[in-house]
This record gives structure tokens, sequence and C-alpha cells, in this order.
């Protein structure tokens, strides 16, 4: 069991995301925008309270019939393409947030939008473009709280993007590895990152951006592949900054449920084909893209719906490439973490007998040594254990990737946060933790809305608009210059000076690492599977 952002108890905290409104594919009410000429034609987005907007401008190629699980072609458009709707939502089983109103879905869905405060010609304003949670099997770049207006208003071009998801985002198979030039297969939702982060390089001047001055930001799963993206040779140069927002994919390449080697992959891939009847590669691509997530995301098959490490988009895994390679990373990195994330991702009831037998599966010789920090006698003490160990693990893997980075002597910046404020809404609220996904709304300013009732959960104290303009001041800061800090900001010491911290809390402040007893076990855990891992691949 993975107590860590791919845990089934993510589906908690998105579901209570779920209060951020209802998708809007055309905003009423507001003014064409003038066409715009890029070098793939022209493109008309609309006026909105200050920005253009520019939604639904197709990247690739729709990825569909022989295209699926295929890396994402070149595409264009003729006369003047009216960008004013977001495209589909990538194939998923429920809604982009659990709960919330559906969205219409499509394989047809890879697009992406624009938010920009250019106003002339020749500006070059730096980019943020986000990639969106929701344990890859989930998550849209039309769902409100992404919306990049908030943002856009510190003077930086946002751009959201929809990516492959579940089986159509990650299968990897033999005959799939068969019919590929590189002898690969799998990885395609990095493959779609890669060939968004293209298009903005090569389009964005158009929009008012500096296609050199680009950062990628992420939450939840958007983190890990922000990491994956700074390992790949495939991304090298498409992005100068990174922020990730709880995670990274830190684990060893062939570790159980966590980034399967390319055979490991190819097999659970055959296994998921035939547990569905599919006897070949064209009875699967006869399937229905609804049928294929249903039954990719109940499938139990280990490393289904993960990337792998097949020598192409990802020859190492990211930890040992961004150890040993400095320049791949050759980036800003900013990361940090919510203070109680597991709180809002293992759900109840937790069995205290289930609970044992799962750290025990999970950590073998260490587990008694886990059993003593995070015990569970009791079914109750089980549940607060597998929370705090939640947050050990996402801690772990978040601000390992920020010691590699600081430490990698390529003279790149590293900064670090943690964020405690308990947001004024369930579940955070009723749990009295910042739980995962509550920076959200402070980071892209949008407190939630539970349009099913009319009700909404306005801010509640004027820390929370005081912290949201300080939140998107330092990320936009950072995506500008590197550097989060400015006047009239608390400043924020680079996390090299001993993995200094900056807490997002009833005030902005020195912070320390959570959990730091359990994120030396998991350090623990990991050092002993690479050092069993490489003895039992050594020559004998």
């Amino acid at each position: 069991m993975a107590y860590g952002i791919r845990t089934g108890g993510l589906i908690l905290v998105l579901a209570a995301l779920a209060f951020y409104g209802v998708r809007a594919l055309r905003a009423p009410g507001l003014s064409a925008a003038a066409p715009i000429r890029t070098p793939l034609g022209l493109v008309r987005g609309t006026h909105e309270s200050g920005l253009t907007v520019y939604r639904g401008i197709p990247y690739a190629a729709p990825p569909i019939g022989n295209l699926r699980w295929r890396p994402p072609l070149p595409t264009s458009w003729t006369g003047t393409l009216e960008a004013n709707q977001f495209k589909p939502a990538c194939v998923q089983v429920g809604g982009a947030l659990p709960g919330s109103p559906a969205e219409t879905m499509s394989e047809d869905c890879l697009g992406l939008n624009i938010w920009t405060p250019a106003r002339q010609d020749g500006e070059k304003l730096a980019v943020m473009v986000f990639l969106y949670g929701g344990h890859f099997t989930n998550g849209s770049s039309s769902t409100r709280l992404y919306w990049g207006d908030g943002l856009a208003r510190k003077g930086v071009v946002v751009v959201t993007f929809n990516y492959r998801l579940g089986v159509l985002g990650w299968l990897a198979h033999p005959e799939l590895t068969a019919e590929s030039p590189r002898h690969v297969s799998g990885n395609y939702a990095i493959l779609d990152c890669v060939a968004a982060l293209t298009w903005v390089k090569n389009n964005i001047a158009a929009f008012g951006g500096d296609p050199d001055n680009v950062t990628v930001f992420g939450q939840s799963a958007g983190a890990y592949l922000a990491s994956e993206l700074m390992a790949s040779p495939l991304a090298k140069g498409l992005f100068a900054r990174v922020i990730g927002m709880s995670g990274a994919d830190m684990g060893t390449a062939g570790a159980p449920d966590d980034m399967p080697l390319k055979a490991q992959a190819e097999a659970s891939g055959a296994a998921f084909a035939q547990s569905i009847g599919a006897t070949s590669l064209a009875s699967l691509r006869a399937l229905s893209a609804k049928t294929l997530m249903a039954r990719g995301s109940a499938s139990e098959i280990p490393g289904l719906n993960l990337p792998n490490i097949e020598g192409f988009v990802l020859p190492r895994d990211v930890n040992s490439t961004l150890s040993t390679d400095a320049q791949t990373a050759n980036v800003d990195l900013m990361v940090g973490i919510d203070a109680q994330e597991g709180a809002t991702m293992v759900g109840a009831p937790m069995e205290a007998n289930k609970y044992t037998r799962q750290v025990r599966e999970r950590f073998g010789g260490l587990a008694d040594r886990f059993l003593t920090s995070f015990p569970g006698r009791s079914d109750r003490e089980a549940l607060a254990s597998a929370a705090r160990l939640a947050t050990a693990d996402v801690a772990w893997r978040t601000f390992t990737w920020a010691r590699i980075h600081s430490r990698a002597g390529n003279g790149r910046r590293t900064y670090g946060y943690v964020f405690s404020r308990v947001p004024p809404w369930p579940p955070f609220a009723t749990l009295h933790a910042a739980g995962h996904g509550a920076e959200l709304p402070y980071v892209f300013g949008f407190p939630p809305r539970l349009a099913f009732f009319a009700v909404t959960w306005p801010w509640r104290a004027w820390r929370d608009f005081q912290l949201t303009g300080e939140m998107q001041t330092y990320w936009t800061n950072f995506a500008k210059t590197g550097d989060p800090n400015g006047n009239g900001l608390p400043t924020w010491p680079a996390f090299g000076q001993g993995d200094a911290l900056l807490d997002f809390s009833d005030s902005t402040r020195p912070g320390v690492l959570p959990e730091p007893a359990g994120t030396a076990l998991i350090e623990a855990h990991w050092q002993e599977y690479r050092a069993n891992a490489l003895a039992e691949r050594s020559p004998r």
C-alpha cells in the first residue's frame, strides 16, 4: 500500500474540491478579440475583465482510431480558429473532480487554454503552464478551480491543457512496443505534456509570452509529472522553472506499485488485455474508450496506470536521473506540501488489522519500526497513523526532490514551503487539518462554490484574502525571475540553507519539515529497497 498521492483515499479530497463550481464552456457577455496570427494560423479569443482568453486550442491531433496509444502528432487549422470553447475533458471514470457536475468527455481532448494580460505585440511575459492532479486517472484543464485569470492579473501568461488519462494515457503492451519505431510503449500522458510544452515554445510569443521563460507547475499527480519532465530528455529546454505541489516521483524503478520497468509494465498491460477478453491490439483499439477506462480504473493489476522506465521518455527512474545528472534538471525549483496531507487522503473507516497487515507487506523488515512510530492498535489509532504516514510519504517524495536539486551544484535555485492554513470549508475545517489540495484555492484565487445549493464558502477572514495575495505574488515572482521574494513579502530563504521552509499559516513565517521521523523511516525503506534491487541485478 502506498500512503501517498496514489492512494484510493485521494477520492475524498477530490470530492471535497467538487465544490469548485460548474464548468463553463463559453462565458456570456464577453467581447470577441481581434484575431492574432500564430505559426499555425489565425486564432481569436475573447476579452474578459482585462485579459484575453483562448479556450480549446488543439496542440495535437486527436488520438483516436489507430492513433490511440501513439505519441501525439502535430496539428493545425485553416481559416480563423474561434478559441472560445474548452475542449472536452479526456475520457475518465466519474468527473474531473469526483462529485462535480459532469463534463463532456472525448478522446478528442488534446487542447490547451491561455489567459494573457498582454496588450501589445512583442511583450515577453513569463509563462506558467499548469499540470492538474487526479491520480493519473482523472482531471481536466477546464475545471473552474484551475482557470488562470487570477494569476494572469499578476502579469504572467497562464496555460492549462489536457493530457490522456488512465489506460488511454499509460498502457504499455508487447504489441504496442512491437509497432513503435522506438520499441517502447506507455507514457503517452508524458508525451502529451512534451507536445503541449513544445507547442508553447513555438507559439506562445504570439500571445505575449516569453518562450524562454516558462514555468511548469503542477499539483498531486501534476507534481509527479513535473518531476518526470525534469528527468525526461524529451523535455529538456522546454521550461526554465518548476513548481511542484504535493508530490514527486522519487521511488525506484521496479518497485511494486511505484514505477514499473518496461517489462513489468508490458506484462501488466498484457494481463489487463487478457482480463477484458482482448486478444490483440486491434481488438483493444476496437473497444470504446468508455469501456477501457471503466475496466482500467477498476483493475487492481499493479503498475497499469503508471509511467514506466522504457528507455526513451524515461531512461531511468527520476530519483536516479536527477541525482546523477545535474544538467538534466537545469531549472529553478520550488516545492511544498500541505501540513496534514494525509488527513484528506485516507478514508474512514480504517481496520486496525488491515492497516497492520498492509504496513508489514509494504515495509518488510522495517515494519516494526514503522508500527512503533505509526501504531495501529485500534481502528481509530490506525486511521490517525495511516493519515500521518500518508503525510510522511508525500513529504519524503517532495523534499527528497528538493534536496537532490539543491545539492546538484548547477547554480539553480531551490525553495520549499509547507501550507498549514486550514481553509474555512469542509472537509478541511471539519477535520481541522490542512489536507491534500488545501492550498489550491489560494494559489488560483478562487474560493469554492457549492453550485447545487447556491451556497458559497467565501474567504471568512482577512488572513485568507492576504494569504491569497501573498501566494499568488510569490508564485508569479518565481515564474518571472526564479526568486519568489519581493518587496513587502516575508523573506523566503533558499531551501539549501538547512532545509529551510516558508510556512503559509495564520501568518507567513519560517516552517519545519512535517513528520520528520516518518520521512526518515521512508528514506531507510527506499535505501534498503535499492540495495536489495542492486544485489539482485548484479551478476553472480
